[in-house]
């Protein structure tokens, strides 16, 4: 399918019985007893095992994906976008590996953990702010500025400044639950994101694109959103929006 470390897709288990290294030092010992599947997750040389009640018959299956939570997205360094320009940059978002049963066309979750650690954080006001994961991203324009290509998603993420004032770039939110992933021959990625600021005063205009990323020819499908955007929610993300560009 890739180049990538990771064996994504069927998992074949010769003998009942997998071992598969992943990046960071983790790892996971995967086997199947009778109609259980045992999965002991390896961190930094401490085991953690799960018992999963399955049946016979279904296969597993290890799938790439993105944090359950937004992320509240703060540039390494000082940024302002000029009125009439963009910026298009890439952000190196943590890689979540799941573990899931079934068959092809129906699969169940049995387990899901980033490879990252992710510290919680908090968008917005008190009274409207959500909980959201935080990412410092350098917003480098190109993955092979990054280093933990192993164990990252790479969004594109694209802000244009139709407004007569400077953007003074703080924080965003980037609303990762939205967005599709795809196989790159080496990499992951994540759906487009198109953000467009219109003014303090006005709304600014976000898009989660249902296309593939144009970062790598010949992307190939990896998996859906996890969730489907809502209109209550986007609308309460153009307020966030919004309250964020307003210092």
């Amino acid at each position: 399918m890739n180049e990538h470390p990771i064996p994504w897709g069927k998992l074949e288990m010769p003998d009942q019985h997998r071992s598969i290294e992943l990046p960071l030092g983790l790892s996971l010992n995967i086997e199947r007893k009778g109609n259980e599947i045992l999965i002991t997750r390896f961190s930094e040389g401490e085991p953690v095992l799960y018992r999963f009640i399955t049946g016979t018959e279904s296969s597993l299956y290890l799938e790439p994906g993105l944090p359950d939570l937004p992320m509240t997205l703060k540039p390494q360094m000082s940024l302002s976008i000029l009125p009439g320009k963009k910026l298009e940059a890439i952000v190196e978002v943590p890689l979540v590996v799941k573990i899931l049963t079934g068959s092809s066309s129906k699969k169940v979750q049995l387990l899901e953990f980033p490879l990252n650690s992710l510290s919680r954080s908090f968008f917005g006001n008190p009274d409207s702010g959500e909980i959201s994961y935080f990412l410092e991203s350098p917003l480098y324009k190109s993955t092979e500025e990054y280093e933990k290509r192993d164990s990252s998603v790479y969004c594109q993420v694209t802000i244009s400044n139709r407004s007569v004032q400077n953007l003074e770039f703080e924080r965003m939110i980037l609303r990762v639950p939205y967005l599709s992933l795809y196989y790159g021959k080496k990499h992951l990625y994540g759906s487009p994101v198109v953000v467009t600021f219109r003014g303090q005063e006005q709304i600014s205009q976000i898009v989660h694109k249902k296309s593939a990323p144009s970062c790598e020819p010949e992307l190939q499908f990896a998996s859906p959103p996890r969730l489907s955007e809502d209109n209550g929610l986007f609308k309460r993300s153009f307020f966030f929006i919004k309250t964020l560009y307003t210092g």
